[in-house]
């Protein structure tokens, strides 16, 4: 089976039983925390992969990082994975959640680069600004890049807006390598 069909319907099953019970927004929480935790812990990513680990120790070791941490619903949706060996995937799955979530809840991504650290003051009022012209709430994900040299760079559904300095100058070297003039002898 395609690893993307598998994400989402282990992500939609999950998303369908929070709707249920009513935890759509915690058990979107609850991902979160599981993307972050996959992202900072290498070995737990390592040891979910190993086919050699039983799926109880595995089980165990779930209990001991997010018993008390997360929903039961979401623990039990993780052991569920372990069970039928689909642990390899619950980054995967976390993501595609998430994902779902922010359809439900008409958010859209929007990712901003900039070439340094920006204060929380104008983080606040970029997101502001761009929630009125989206005309929709966003989840604004701030990246810094230095090569940028200043401006930024804006991506909306795919969509990419760049208006870094570093983006002009390579526009401009375009320019000025085309050769406008004939030669006329």
């Amino acid at each position: 089976m395609n690893s993307f069909k598998l994400q989402t319907r282990y992500a939609q099953s999950l998303f369908i039983l929070a709707q249920e019970n009513g935890l759509i927004e915690r058990v979107y929480e609850d991902m979160l925390l599981i993307k972050k935790v996959c992202e900072e812990t290498p070995q737990l990513k390592a040891i979910l992969k190993n086919p050699v680990i039983k799926p109880s120790k595995k089980k165990n070791i779930i209990h001991e990082i997010f018993s008390g941490k997360v929903e039961n619903v979401s623990i039990l949706f993780i052991e569920l994975l372990v069970s039928k060996r689909r642990d390899v995937y619950l980054y995967e799955i976390a993501d595609r959640y998430t994902e779902l979530y922010k359809e439900y809840k008409h958010i859209k991504t929007v990712k901003f680069t900039t070439a340094q650290v920006l204060d929380e003051d104008v983080v606040n009022d970029i997101r502001k600004e761009i929630e009125e012209k989206l005309s929709s709430k966003i989840d604004l994900q701030l990246f810094v890049n230095p090569k940028l040299l200043g401006g930024f760079s804006l991506t909306v559904e795919g969509k990419q807006f760049d208006a870094s300095f570093s983006k002009q100058i390579t526009k401009l070297k375009k320019e000025f390598n085309k050769n406008i003039y004939e030669r006329i002898f």
